[in-house]
């Protein structure tokens, strides 16, 4: 099911190529790369204040509403129980789902057929998007009919402009999802309308590399099938990597990166990613603050900070350990040691946790590692307790 929670997330903020559809603005395009490079680097605040200037400056233009609904799934996607957590951002995200529709409508009424394209291709997108909504709390009645309607208004957009490449990423979700999840293969079977995973991935490759706009957004979903349904790491290694030349301020990528080379056993390519990644938190620890959730959550949803899980970071924090046991104290030691405590008081292995707490509090402090530290001395901190700081510390409002 965490593909679900990932599908559309990856998807929504793709926008029509210069063949087709209405050519954006020079401003709307200039906010779709900041919206886009700003959410691959989890700022999502600010992300969305890219796409919010699309709405105020083209509030007929579908395209800005589907691009900030779909920067909040994305986020929704990443961040495990955000909705739950923050029913105002539910509210904007079910608010520009429905603006996307009433203003696609326009487009479809349209007499220019690259309009009337982009009209359909926003309305099947917005309709895909409101169907992963409805996945994800389990309602597959909704989502079934809502996605076979967006696969209905994708085709006319194909049927008009064929070159409209953004709209395979569409029709490859859907394919994909019908075929692979239970709920909705079965609805499918039901009704008469049957996915197809091969088809569907090839689809999504399609855009992946003809599409203009949306060739990163369906990059990205490959990676979560790869990783997290194909559970294919050698496939998703080369896609992570060309994620992050195009995006190389993305922690995000970075990350995945760092955890890609791990599974595969490249240790030592691994450890060099976990520096650089460091290096980089170092010079801004409080804006990295609110990150920690999507990439420590962000792949396994609730079943983060699963015991499976963290044995193997526990034995990459051992690695780094013994490899770097012979540098001069310094902040990282601290973050591997406050982390090792963490992950053994998961694991219920309470003794050495302390100890672990004790060790990070005699190196240099980095952000608040030190109060981790004190804080986790004095209550046992738990599963629960740390997925409760970490969703505090992603709170931006």
């Amino acid at each position: 099911m965490r593909a679900s929670a990932l599908l559309l997330a990856v998807f929504l903020c793709a926008a029509p190529s210069r063949a087709a559809g209405p050519q954006l603005s020079q401003v709307a395009e200039a906010q779709l790369s900041e919206g886009l490079l700003r959410l691959y680097s989890l700022d999502y605040v600010r992300s969305r204040e890219a796409f919010r200037k699309i709405i105020e400056s083209e509030p007929d233009n579908p395209f800005g509403y589907l691009f900030e609904a779909g920067g909040i799934w994305w986020q929704a996607s990443q961040e495990y129980g955000l909705f739950k957590s923050t029913p105002a951002l539910q509210g904007v995200f079910e608010r520009d789902v429905e603006d996307a529709l009433r203003t696609a409508d326009a487009y479809i009424d349209s007499k220019d057929p690259r309009q009337k394209a982009s009209g359909y291709f926003v309305s099947g997108m917005a309709l895909g998007t409101r169907g992963q909504w409805s996945l994800m709390r389990g309602h597959y009645l909704d989502a079934y009919f809502d996605g076979r309607k967006a696969v209905k208004h994708l085709k006319k957009c194909l049927k008009i402009d064929e070159s409209f490449s953004e709209a395979y990423l569409g029709l490859g979700v859907f394919d994909y999802q019908a075929a692979h999840l239970s709920g909705v293969a079965k609805l499918g079977i039901l009704f008469g309308m049957k996915g197809d995973e091969k088809r569907g991935l090839e689809r999504i490759q399609t855009a992946a590399e003809k599409s203009r706009y949306a060739s990163a957004q369906a990059a990205g979903f490959l990676v979560s099938i790869y990783i997290i349904d194909m559970h294919d790491l050698s496939r998703a290694l080369p896609v992570v990597q060309r994620m992050r030349r195009d995006f190389p301020s993305s922690p995000y990528y970075l990350f995945l990166e760092l955890l890609l080379r791990h599974r595969l056993g490249d240790w030592d390519g691994s450890l060099r990613l976990g520096q650089e990644f460091y290096k980089a938190a170092e010079g801004d620890p409080a804006a990295m603050r609110p990150k920690w959730l999507t990439l420590i959550c962000g792949l396994s949803g609730p079943d983060c900070l699963d015991p499976q899980d963290m044995e193997r970071a526990l034995e990459w924090i051992d690695h780094a350990l013994d490899s770097t046991a012979k540098e001069p104290p310094s902040g990282f030691a601290s973050l591997l040691r406050t982390f090792r405590g963490h992950i053994l008081g998961v694991l219920g292995r309470r003794a050495q946790a302390e100890k672990e707490y004790r060790l990070a509090l005699a190196l240099p402090d980095f952000d608040d590692l030190h109060a981790q530290a004190r804080a986790c001395l004095g209550h046992p901190c738990g599963r629960a307790d740390l997925l409760q700081y970490l969703k505090e510390m992603s709170r931006t409002d």
